[in-house]
């Protein structure tokens, strides 16, 4: 080292050399180990939603950019709104990089809304990626009499969820708490089950995000048609796709609530993002990192998007951490309000 205390550029070529070299040979060690393999994409919904078809159309082309050239295929495990598969992976799945999951995107949060039911913790998985940044929404069909958000303050409104457990409860109660507004909340549809309840008028709408409706009731958008209303968003800004759509946090009443929106909308930054079990050697999880970095902008996977009308709103695997971090260390009181309002 100079006296100046720099580097001397012979010091910094051997340097950069060197980590060439050490990125070099991080590959060729992960692909000598997956070669030849399986690689199991294990979603934690059951088939036919949008987080399997994500998790589908990612695996088709995953493989092809993780040395090696392993073979990826799909795995269901849904059960406890998406619980079941995280709390798995994190004790009992393999440990060596041959399984990635597709959690649901409340798997941050369930960690301060579901304690009891959670077997990990989400700050110690290995994130891949994210696909997709959802914009939360709360829509209605086009035959309900309810198409603004203040309509939905004056008349009582049927929409349908899942479970207690799932963000289209958590948000429809938050709404009705903290906005003011008269849902019904009808629930045990599961997967695209709650889209076949719109439509034959069971229910008058639900919660899901913009790129969902795509994914998971495609054919509403043939021809060009959208039959349904989006009544208001979850965001932090207002998203340019419905930019006259007020957001939860514009209309929450005070900096508390406000408050409450954004811990909510957080989630939405993990909408379809991937991970690798703890303790996954770090070669693997960062050519795994790297895979997934490539396989959203190969060509063919551009296109099944395109072709389902999805926009991809990719974030890499460190940002999704960054993410999970913030939520998880979200001031406890906070938190203990958001579970009251909840119950």
């Amino acid at each position: 080292m100079s006296s100046s205390g720099k580097l001397k550029p012979r010091f910094v070529a051997i340097a950069a050399s060197a980590a060439l070299l050490g990125a070099v040979s991080a590959s060729a060690h992960a692909a000598d180990f997956y070669n030849e393999k399986v690689v199991k994409l294990v979603v934690g919904s059951g088939a036919g939603g949008g987080y399997d078809f994500f998790g589908r159309a990612l695996a088709k082309y995953l493989g092809k950019y993780i040395p090696g050239n392993p073979t990826v295929i799909v795995v269901n495990m849904p059960g406890a709104g998406g619980v079941k598969m995280t709390n798995w992976a994190y004790s009992v799945a393999p440990k060596d990089g041959t399984m990635v999951g597709m959690p649901l995107m409340t798997v941050a949060v369930n960690q301060h809304l579901r304690p009891k039911k959670i077997r990990y913790d989400a700050t110690k998985l290995n994130w891949i990626g994210n696909m997709e940044s959802s914009i939360s929404i709360l829509f209605t069909w086009e035959t309900s009499k309810t198409k603004t958000i203040q309509d939905a303050m004056k008349r009582e409104t049927l929409m349908g969820g899942s479970s207690k457990s799932s963000p289209i409860y958590q948000l429809l109660t938050l709404s009705n708490k903290l906005l003011g507004t008269k849902f019904k909340i009808v629930l045990g549809y599961k997967g695209a089950g709650r889209f076949l309840a719109i439509e034959r008028g069971e229910v008058e709408g639900s919660f899901s995000t913009l790129q969902n409706l795509h994914a998971g009731a495609p054919h509403w958008y043939a021809g060009g048609k959208n039959p349904t209303t989006v009544l208001v968003q979850n965001a932090v800004t207002r998203s340019p796709e419905i930019p006259n759509i007020p957001t939860m946090m514009e209309l929450a009443k005070n900096d508390a609530d406000r408050k409450v929106f954004e811990y909510m909308m957080l989630q939405s930054l993990t909408g379809r993002s991937i991970f690798a079990p703890p303790s996954v050697p770090g070669d693997r999880v960062a050519a795994l990192r790297h895979a997934m970095n490539q396989a959203v902008t190969d060509p063919g996977f551009v296109r099944d998007m395109k072709r389902a009308k999805l926009a991809i709103t990719y974030s890499k695997g460190e940002k999704v951490e960054a993410t999970v971090k913030k939520l998880i260390n979200t001031p406890p009181a906070i938190v203990a309000r958001i579970r009251q309002l909840i119950k």
